[in-house]
């Protein structure tokens, strides 16, 4: 009992001591915005320990200046490797001193997914970091029942139910939306059912766009981009399978949702306008747009690429379609200093071939995320989900499964890098830390590639970046 006690004690003390039960107080009386847990008080009696200072786990690295000559020792040899074809583009840059290292090839390269490192830093500076999407119900009185209209507020995430596993960010849920509508309808007193339609107007154009692969589509590759999808277009029948009418295979999905909830749905669910004259009765809010950022750089996520591509050019004050989300990335990236010269893009994702950056402008937009060296300051909170939110070498994300090749091991756990994958085309672009404590920033794209020599083209980008960070190359 004594041990029982104890725990429970000591578990209310830590509750205590981060702020929990503030907030809760402050949730009771509904006023949690204007109470926050600074401003309450502990009890007198209460005798907290003095904080004591945390050492040093590690020792701070040296971080002293890389040399270029050492850095063109490691990597040369492995750039010259006939496995990645004869187009090669790679830099690194030295990001405490600001300094170039090294510049191999044309520097101009097809991106491929690299480029949603683009899309991610223009996207956090141009919207609020902890925007959400919301998708909403609203309702109206009909002649014989209610009208119901379901309305995408881009939402990328958007699930048809809570996953079976813990995932990283929650998704928001059609089930919790029915859930909500249903509770709605019964505390109006409205009829147990209803007719339902569908408005996703928010984005508009093209849904596919005229520069991908014309078997995108139709092998599964992506979903038509929508305001309105649920499981990224993915049906539950086939996993491998991508809806082609994404908003109205997402409302088709909620009116099952509702049916479970108890509210009969009439008739075929119709496109319609969600805003003619219907009240908003119940709503779901996606995860912020950093960990939108952060699940799509870790993933490679081409579908949430697409959908935040259309948000940026909302804020932008742009058209909400491929074209004029690419002109808000352009706009926002050359105020930020990334030198856009010769570069072309087409969509949000990288998917589309035509897309052509530097690997100088990779290299930037790297810097920027990583901290501004130059000016001896950090790069704004809000931007550095371009660096922590890239999958780790052999941890997780799209480098889960990489570095295991005979030469890469020096890069497990050290490498961060955004992947790039196209037929042909095969890149790396993250920082890491060398032998001597200084961080690298690198790109390494590969874009002529002979299908025979995939696998073998990806060993070689994974031995590059091992090489720089198992490199000695101070000066």
């Amino acid at each position: 009992m004594l041990v029982v006690v104890v725990l429970v004690a000591g578990a209310g003390l830590g509750a205590y001591s981060q702020g929990y039960l503030d907030r809760l107080l402050c949730d009771i009386d509904g006023t949690s915005t204007r109470c926050p847990s600074a401003d309450i008080p502990p009890p007198p009696e209460l005798n907290l320990p003095t904080a004591r200072r945390a050492e040093p786990v590690l020792d701070p690295p040296d971080g002293r200046p890389a040399a270029a000559g050492k850095i063109r020792a490691a990597v040369l040899p492995l750039l010259r490797d006939r496995a990645l074809g004869r187009h090669v583009g790679f830099a690194v840059r030295d990001l405490p001193h600001d300094r170039d290292l090294l510049s191999y090839g044309s520097g101009l390269v097809i991106p491929a997914s690299t480029l949603k490192l683009f899309t991610s830093l223009a996207a956090l500076e141009a919207i609020e970091p902890d925007r959400r999407f919301r998708t909403i119900v609203t309702s109206q009185p009909g002649p014989g029942g209610r009208r119901l209209v379901l309305i995408g507020g881009g939402d990328p995430l958007l699930a048809t139910r809570k996953p079976a596993a813990a995932s990283y960010p929650e998704p928001a849920t059609l089930t919790a939306l029915a859930t909500r509508t249903a509770k709605a309808l019964r505390a109006d007193g409205a009829r147990p059912w209803v007719r339902l339609g569908f408005d996703d107007s928010l984005f508009f154009g093209p849904a596919v766009s005229p520069h991908w692969e014309d078997d995108y589509i139709a092998d599964n590759v992506a979903t038509p981009v929508s305001a309105l999808w649920v499981d990224e277009g993915i049906t539950s029948t086939a996993p491998t399978a991508r809806t082609r009418t994404p908003a109205r295979a997402a409302a088709t999905a909620f009116a099952v949702a509702l049916e479970r909830a108890g509210v009969t749905v009439r008739g075929a669910v119709q496109r319609t306008n969600g805003s003619d004259d219907g009240a908003a009765i119940a709503s779901v809010s996606s995860p912020t747009l950093t960990q939108i950022v952060q699940l799509m750089l870790e993933t490679s996520d081409n579908e949430s690429a697409e959908v935040v591509l259309r948000h940026l050019a909302i804020a932008e004050g742009k058209p909400a379609t491929f074209g004029g989300g690419s002109r808000a990335v352009l706009a926002v990236l050359a105020e930020l200093g990334v030198p856009l010269e010769r570069v072309e893009i087409h969509d949000g994702s990288g998917l589309a071939r035509d897309n052509v950056v530097t690997t100088e402008a990779l290299l930037s937009v790297l810097t920027i995320g990583a901290g501004d060296a130059e000016g001896g300051g950090r790069a704004p909170v809000r931007l550095r989900p371009i660096v922590t939110g890239l999958p780790v070498a052999g941890f997780n994300g799209s480098l889960a499964v990489r570095f295991v090749t005979p030469g890469t091991a020096g890069g497990l756990g050290l490498v961060r890098a955004k992947t790039g994958t196209l037929t042909g085309v095969h890149a790396l672009a993250g920082v890491t830390v060398d032998a001597e404590g200084t961080t690298l920033a690198f790109v390494a794209v590969a874009d002529e590639v002979k299908l025979a020599q995939t696998l073998d083209a990806r060993a070689v980008l994974d031995e590059i970046a091992a090489a720089l960070t198992t490199c000695a190359c101070s000066r």
